[in-house]
């Protein structure tokens, strides 16, 4: 994917990490160093009022939005999209609709990124790569919102990069909260560290920082890894651990302080500006209550997500969750920076990075 490389590059930036996404409804860029970007959508940036306003009807033009959707349904990301198509709906009276392709019936996770671009669909959830950051849901959202809309430096970096390829972000929608789960019992962090003989996941840099012995094994196979004994520890976002029962296997959890911002709403750029004001103004408020939505539903949902766990649940001290945090900020920065290095584009990244480091109180000496 030629095209994709430079927006994941940038995405890199903002310490993403690969993770599984979503649950089911039961559990309820590094930029260039120049280029200019608009300014951010009125939507963009959590606001309690920013997705409350009502467009006249008789000034909005009738509008299909064609959105491609690798989500299904009763997903929680299904139904945070769902609500962004009533909402539309809501705020146009009617004129605005969505053309929802669920379930990646048009284009899978690896496709979807192109299909905008290309002008193939309007718009996307664009979500290769969930970034986590840490303190709750909503600081992850303010988290994200601060680096690609609210400071004038680094949006101008991400959005300018974004409109190099054609795209245009929106806003950033919630993923939950991310945990660790073992077969063993522990204590801390460091207790789980020692007791952990292979620690199953993707992302090695992170967890070989904070000392385990990592097994790269994919999140559909951890049930049988865990269960056989391959693996005997794991880490990943809340939700979808328990949608797949890892919990009957590993017993002992806890969270682990960060949470996610994973998927970002994203626009074909050229179709973006083709449409009147009356509907952009549509698509930026709903947007924005969207965002607000995601929020709403995966905070409501940690609680019974626990719960399904059984209850056996360590909260780590702060130290430890500031050393989880430390470990994520080190692997992923000194991963952004090498291919930032690579691809001549330093000085953007550092930006960025500096500026994440300064949101998440971490003292990074980049």
């Amino acid at each position: 994917m030629k095209k994709a490389l430079t927006i994941l590059l940038a995405l890199a930036l903002l310490c993403s990490m690969a993770a599984c996404g979503g649950s089911s409804a039961a559990s309820t860029p590094a930029a260039s160093s120049g280029g200019s970007a608009s300014a951010p959508a009125s939507g963009s940036g959590s606001s309690s009022d920013t997705g409350s306003g009502t467009a006249a009807t008789a000034d909005v033009e009738p509008l299909t939005i064609k959105f491609s959707s690798t989500f299904q349904e009763t997903e929680t990301g299904g139904i945070i999209q769902k609500y962004f198509i009533d909402k539309v709906g809501e705020l146009s009276g009617g004129a605005v609709t969505v053309d929802m392709a669920w379930g990646g019936t048009l284009f899978d996770s690896m496709g979807e990124l192109d299909a905008v671009i290309d002008g193939v669909v309007d718009m996307i959830a664009l979500g290769h790569m969930p970034g986590f950051a840490p303190g709750s849901t909503q600081k992850a959202l303010d988290y994200f919102d601060e680096i690609m809309f609210k400071n004038p430096e680094t949006s101008a970096l991400i959005q300018g990069e974004a409109e190099s390829l054609g795209i245009k972000y929106l806003n950033v929608l919630a993923g939950g909260a991310n945990a660790f789960c073992t077969k063993y019992a522990f204590t801390d962090l460091d207790s789980m560290v020692a007791g952990s003989t292979s620690f199953g996941n993707f992302d090695a840099a992170i967890f070989e920082y904070l000392g385990f012995q990592v097994t790269s094994i994919a999140p559909p196979d951890v049930y049988q890894g865990l269960d056989r004994g391959m693996i005997n520890s794991t880490q990943m976002a809340l939700a979808p651990m328990v949608a797949m029962a890892w919990y009957e296997v590993a017993p002992y959890w806890a969270l682990d302080g960060t949470y996610t911002g994973g998927n970002f709403f994203t626009v074909n750029l050229d179709w973006w500006n083709g449409l009147s004001d009356a509907q952009r103004s549509v698509i930026e408020q709903a947007a924005a209550a969207t965002e607000d939505y995601s929020a709403t539903i995966y905070d409501d949902s940690i609680a019974a997500d626990i719960e399904a766990t059984g209850n056996k649940l360590v909260q780590l001290s702060d130290d430890d969750i500031a050393r989880i945090w430390e470990a994520t900020f080190i692997a992923k920065a000194n991963d952004a920076m090498a291919r930032a290095e690579k691809h001549g584009k330093t000085d953007g990244m550092r930006t960025i990075l500096e500026l994440a480091a300064q949101l998440t109180d971490y003292d990074w000496q980049g």
